[in-house]
């Protein structure tokens, strides 16, 4: 079967947001990003695009990326903070972060941007985390950064409270420990209470719930929610799982072979048009379907051009 021509609507199972629970967007955008492009060398010594012209408006809403694996949404996420790797070359027409230019500001405020301003959840904690510090430690630290003038007392209770409302049983006692000793579902739900204990105002979330259970998914989605509601937050939220990003984000960005091939709000994500996105829908496992051949996407010179 082909993507191209599904053959019924798969809504079932993909419930869009309602449009009136949508947050409102503020007079002025939270980030602003216009032909995004992130290039590596290869071996003959050129440049191959990874994120190839990639454009949104950010406002206080939540704004989910999906694709598959390989097709820019990390990349995407990592050039707006300035964390591709070394070799990487990034430009835009435009990279905005309220009225600072992210592309020209000076490295040091850039820095100072990073985990307070603007944070990110890396997909796995194990590489996110300081091996040799504690986790409570590590928390403390990236509040203590962005809000000078904390007391020791005041960050380690503000460090208890972040670990608490991610749902961590024991909060004193997971604080003592150092990253190799907590499980990957621990691990990220620290890393997460790391990112948001200076209340960011723009948060890119890389598959902050993959490794959750159902549960702590969502108090961790209610999180962010509260944050995007009360803080007047961004959120650029990145998965792989179009059900969940059907039913928290406000609108969706579908990315292929690093461009966005299609954007929709988040309530209408079952009825989109583009095959690719047909296809990752129809991907979708449905109770009580028959057993049958995955689709097969019917990939297409034009939709990489």
């Amino acid at each position: 079967m082909s993507a191209a021509a599904p053959e019924n609507p798969v809504a079932d199972g993909v419930t869009g947001r309602d449009a009136s629970s949508a947050s409102p967007a503020p007079s002025s955008p939270v980030l602003v990003v216009d032909d995004l492009r992130v290039a590596y060398p290869n071996r003959d010594g050129g440049l191959v695009e990874v994120v190839r012209g990639v454009s949104f408006t950010l406002g206080r809403e939540r704004l989910g990326i999906v694709g598959e694996s390989g097709s820019g949404k990390s990349q995407t996420g990592r050039a707006i903070l300035g964390l591709t790797a070394e070799q990487g070359r990034v430009s835009a027409k435009t990279l905005r972060f309220h009225d600072i230019d992210l592309l020209t500001c000076p490295p040091r405020q850039r820095r100072e941007l990073r985990g307070g301003r603007i944070a990110m959840v890396l997909q796995d904690p194990k590489f996110s985390l300081n091996p040799v510090l504690t986790i409570g430690a590590q928390i403390m630290e990236t509040l203590r950064t962005h809000e000078r003038g904390v007391s020791r007392a005041e960050a380690r209770r503000r460090m208890l409270e972040a670990l608490a409302a991610v749902q961590i049983d024991d909060p004193a006692r997971v604080a003592r420990l150092y990253p190799h000793e907590v499980s990957g579902g621990m691990g990220q739900r620290a890393m997460i209470a790391m990112m948001l204990i200076a209340g960011p105002e723009l948060l890119i979330a890389d598959e902050p719930t993959s490794a959750l259970d159902v549960t702590v998914q969502l108090e961790v989605l209610r999180i962010l929610d509260e944050l995007v509601r009360e803080r007047g937050m961004g959120l650029v939220f990145i998965s792989h799982d179009l059900r969940l990003v059907a039913s928290f984000c406000d609108r969706v960005l579908v990315m292929y072979a690093g461009r966005v091939v299609e954007e929709v709000q988040a309530a209408k994500l079952h009825e989109a048009t583009h095959p690719y996105t047909r296809g990752l829908l129809n991907c979708l496992p449905r109770l009580g379907a028959t057993t049958k051949p995955l689709p097969v996407l019917d990939r297409r010179p034009e939709w990489a051009a």
